[in-house]
């Protein structure tokens, strides 16, 4: 695979390679030569829109961008956004409230428990 997307809500790509110019990356094609480790638009941002790159928030358009564009340190702005973040919002536990409960002991003949 070219490139790397985590979430569908992600603007854009990581290329896993260099990408010529042309390369079709997601639906869209590159309008420059991509290093391998740097990220493509895959959709058109605006000046001030959200960059975002593995379902993370990582910085701001600041300047137009067009799908297949180069998207680095030239057209994003990197600011302190002083957010407050919580980190495991979305998770889910494997097993259901009801059955994480367990009692690490055993049961005697004689009906008492050990731990």
């Amino acid at each position: 695979m070219d490139f790397i997307r985590l979430d569908r809500a992600d603007t854009v790509v990581t290329a896993t390679r260099i990408l010529a110019l042309g390369t079709l990356v997601d639906g869209v094609s590159t309008t420059a030569q991509i290093p391998s480790g740097h990220k493509v638009a895959t959709i058109q941002m605006a000046l001030g829109d959200p960059v975002r790159k593995y379902s993370q928030l990582i910085g701001y358009a600041s300047c137009d961008i067009m799908p297949g564009d180069h998207v680095h340190t030239h057209n994003v702005d990197f600011r302190n956004t002083a957010t407050e973040y919580e980190f495991s919002t979305d998770l889910r536990p494997m097993l259901p409230a009801a059955k994480q409960d367990i009692f690490m002991g055993f049961r005697r003949e004689n009906g008492k428990v050990g731990t």
